[in-house]
Parts: structure tokens; sequence; C-alpha cells
């Protein structure tokens, strides 16, 4: 059994979605009440109180995932502005974070694209309830499939960033992907029978917005690099923001990275604009993207019907979020997000308060848990903790005694992943095991099984909430992999938390009452 290696399995299928974002994340950390009490400034604070507050937030989440750097931008009428960097842009120079480094924004792109299209309606150069073959050939439902439901994510079409040819190239360790757009038509077309009827489901699919990218080039054409630009990128000022025409960043940019077989690996180059195109090629600037979001929530360069079009949101079926016409809602907010390898963003915004909160990092890894949202989800909680679902206000801490040391709690796991101790011996156990008394002891046999070993490299406090261990979990083969382990106070006993041990028991075939 190769325990590990089934949970990095599950992490290639989530980076096979790369140009979405963690909203798993999002919904595990609201639901579980995992977001701590960062001192929420009040309406009247100062600056000083606010960056107080991100910065806070921001140092913790950096230190638990091991983050090389991360702009964040907070901008609010009543709060005040705070627009900061934080760690390194290029860890082979220990060249420091700037607020004017350039990131790719992944699936954000997707609300340009979407953007572009609505203008072509409104001019009446195409009509939302044209058919897909009107402008594309051989794609399966095409003659079926209406603009619309391509940029509402209903149009049904395969996803070729799940495919596994995408995979062999996109994925591999320090692999250059050849990927073209002829390879993204082909594999869509290749796979009829994973299509699904248009406009009966809301799912998302990468290969939806690429075919959009082709149909504005069909109808101006102009590559659609340039319709991007010109159209929409120019006209909304955003002068630090460009669609690139390869791999390359323009400068200055952070560097983006992975780990890979252990090691922070530098992952900049791994994606050339044809890999995503209209999906998720898009290079910016945190500032550049705070405009941005004002400006899409309120529909800057489209009609107010168009816009009125654009924010009627249905239901997507995997990931409990809400999908507009390139937009995503999540509680009260507005906006898009993205990942792509090496970079990950969080651009949204708060039409009721009219502030907008922007993070960039430039790390992505599952295992870490490290994405934009393990940080915009604690911003947003701290200084607005009734906008997001679930949350409301953050309930006070159970915590009781100090926070267990690195060494402390290496022991505790040590003992907990014993498999020959009895579990009433055990002082650490998992959330839930009233359920399932036996479940830590499952855990145990698992990583025993597997030859696995995991030790507690550091504790992280995220202030008056749960905390987190960063562990390094050291493989047969001898390679050392870092994780992040949740654990959660339960009436003052801290305990690994349930999420965490479940995946590791579901994933390897098994079941538990408490997962």
């Amino acid at each position: 059994m190769k325990l590990h290696a089934r949970r990095r399995a599950g992490a290639r299928h989530r980076a096979r979605r790369m140009t979405l974002f963690a909203l798993v994340a999002v919904t595990a950390l609201v639901s579980s009440g995992a977001v701590g009490q960062y001192g929420m400034p009040s309406a009247n604070a100062t600056t000083a109180e606010l960056a107080a507050t991100v910065d806070a937030i921001v140092q913790a989440r950096m230190s638990a995932e091991l983050i090389p750097g991360v702009v964040v931008s907070v901008v609010d009428p009543e709060l005040g502005e705070y627009t900061h960097a934080y760690g390194i842009a290029d860890a082979a120079t220990n060249r420091p974070m700037t607020v004017d480094d350039r990131f790719r924004i992944g699936s954000v792109t997707k609300s340009f694209t979407a953007t572009a299209v609505l203008q072509l309606a409104d001019a009446g150069k195409l009509n939302l309830d044209d058919t897909l073959a009107m402008y594309v050939d051989g794609i399966p439902n095409g003659t079926e499939i209406r603009i619309r439901d391509l940029l509402g994510m209903r149009g049904g079409v395969y996803d070729y960033s799940t495919d596994p040819e995408f995979a062999e190239q996109y994925f591999v360790p320090s692999a250059q992907p050849d990927w073209t757009a002829a390879d993204t038509l082909r594999v869509i077309a290749a796979n009829p029978e994973k299509a699904v009827a248009p406009n009966t489901v809301t799912a998302y699919s990468n290969s939806e917005y690429y075919l959009l990218g082709l149909v504005l080039e069909t109808v101006t054409g102009k590559p659609v690099g340039e319709v991007l630009e010109s159209g929409v990128i120019d006209d909304l000022g955003l002068t630090e923001t460009a669609f690139p025409a390869d791999a390359d960043l323009p400068d200055p940019a952070s560097r983006g990275y992975q780990y890979e077989s252990g090691k922070r690996t530098d992952v900049t180059e791994r994606t050339p604009a044809d890999t995503f195109s209209t999906a998720g090629a898009i290079v910016s600037t945190v500032s550049d993207m705070a405009k941005f979001a004002e400006q899409l929530a309120d529909g800057e360069l489209l009609k107010p019907e168009t816009q009125l079009a654009r924010t009627q949101f249905t239901d997507e079926t995997t990931r409990g979020l809400e999908y507009g016409l390139g937009l995503i809602r999540i509680g009260d907010w507005v906006g898009h997000a993205g990942d792509v390898a090496g970079y990950s963003d969080f651009v949204f915004y708060l039409p009721e308060r009219r502030a907008t909160v922007v993070v960039a990092v430039n790390l992505t890894d599952a295992g870490l848990s490290a994405d934009a949202s393990s940080i915009w989800l604690p911003i947003v909680s701290a200084l607005y903790p009734e906008s997001v679902p679930g949350n409301g206000t953050p309930a006070p801490s159970t915590r009781r005694g100090p926070i267990p040391t690195a060494t402390e709690l290496d022991g505790q796991l040590r003992e907990a992943l014993d498999p020959d101790l009895d579990p009433s011996e055990k002082v650490l156990k998992v959330d839930g095991d009233e359920h399932d008394p036996e479940l830590i002891s499952t855990l145990a046999d698992l990583f025993v099984a597997a030859d696995q070993a995991l030790r507690v490299t550091r504790v992280t406090d995220f202030d008056h909430g749960d905390i987190a261990a960063t562990i390094a979990v050291q493989i047969a083969d001898g390679t050392t992999l870092p994780e992040l382990l949740p654990l959660v106070y339960v009436d003052g006993v801290l305990k690994i938390g349930r999420g965490w041990a479940c995946r590791i028991v579901v994933g390897s075939g098994l079941t538990s009452p408490a997962c």
C-alpha cells in the first residue's frame, strides 16, 4: 500500500482543475469553524489596525503552509486601504516580494473572456443564444450548446484539463509541457461519451472557456490575446495586466513554486499561454486585480441588462460555489479566483461595503493546503464575519492550557500512530472518534502498512482559533514530503482534524462511522 501516494493522487486530481481554485478548502474551513479571531478592526479603525490584522493572518498562514511569498490588497472606504507584500518572490536570489510583482492569475482570466463575449453581444455581433456550432466545428453537442451555456459552465463540455494525456504533460515534475490548441480540440472531440447534455447542470470545465476564446477569434477575426488586451484590459485601464504570448512573465514577476519529490521546485515556465489560453493565461498584479474586482462587480464595459444577466447564479455541482457568467459568488462576495502551477489568487468584491480583498501567493501545494484561499478566507472572516457562508461571529476558543511545542506534539503524534499502543493510552486522538473509537488505531495501521513516518516540524497558532502542524512525511523510498496537519480543540482537548483523518481512511478504501 502506498498511503501518501494515494493522497498525492488526490492532489493531482485537484491540480487538474488548476485554473479553478480550492473552494473545497474554503467550504471546509467555514463549516469547521476553523477561522481564528484576529481582532477585527472597528468601522473607524486606523490603517495601522487594519495592517496588524492582515499581517497576523498572512504571517501565520505563510509559516504553517511554507509559502514563499504573498501579496494582499484590502480596499475599504471605511477601514482604509492596505496593500502589502510578504516573503520572497525568487527563492534562488532571495529577492523580496513587492506589490509590483506579476503573478499568473489563472481562472480570473475567465472573467476577462466572459466580459469580451458579453461586449460582443451588447454590440450585436453575436447572440448569447447562438449555438457553438455556428463558430466552432467538431465539438460534441455543438449544435445544442449555446454561448450563454458556455459562459455559465453549463455547456457540458468534457474538461480537457482532467484528461490523462494532459496530466502526463502538465503534472510531470520538471517537465516542459508541449500542449497546443490542436491538442485541446482533439481531446474534447475525442471524448463525446464524457460530455453532458447542455444546460442541465453547472459543472466547472476549462474547456468551456477555451472554446469561448475560439468564438472571440471567429467573430472578431483577431488573435484572442489582442481581443482581450485591446477590448477589455486597455479599456479598463489595467496597465499591469497582459495576455502573454508564451511562458514568460513581464518584469518584475514573482517566480512560482510547487513541492515535487519533497523539494520546493520553480515551476514558473510550466504554463505557456496555450495551456489554458482564455481559461487561464492572463498575468497581472494584485493592485490591478483590486481595481478589476470592483470593475467586474459594477459591470463596467457592459450594458446594465447584460450585467444583470451575468449575475444570475446557479449552483455548481461539485464545489459548493455559485457560478454566473464568468463570475463566482461566495456568500456576499463576487469575483473569481484561480490556480495554475506555482500561483494562486483570489479576486473578490463585497458590494454592500464596496470593499475589495485580493490575495496572490506563489506556491500551490495540495498537501500543505497552500493557496490563496487559505489566506483570503481568514482575512474576510476577520474583517467581515457575516459575509461568508456559515461563518458568522467566530465562536470563542475552548482552548485550555498552552499550545504544544513541535517537540511535544511530535511525541504525541508518534504515540498516536503506534499500532501496539491501546487507544485509551494515547493522548492525541481524532475529532469525531466518539463515533469510531478505533479510528486512531486504523490510522496507525495504515501508516505502518505503508511504511510511512510522520515528523512535526513546526506548530502554528492561528490566534485564538485552531492550530496546525507542519509535518514531514517520510515515504518508503526515503523521500520526505511536507504536509499540513490540522488540529482542533474539542472541549479543550487537542485532536487531529477529522477531515484529514477521513481523507486517509477513505482514500485507502476503508470506511469509518466517523467519516
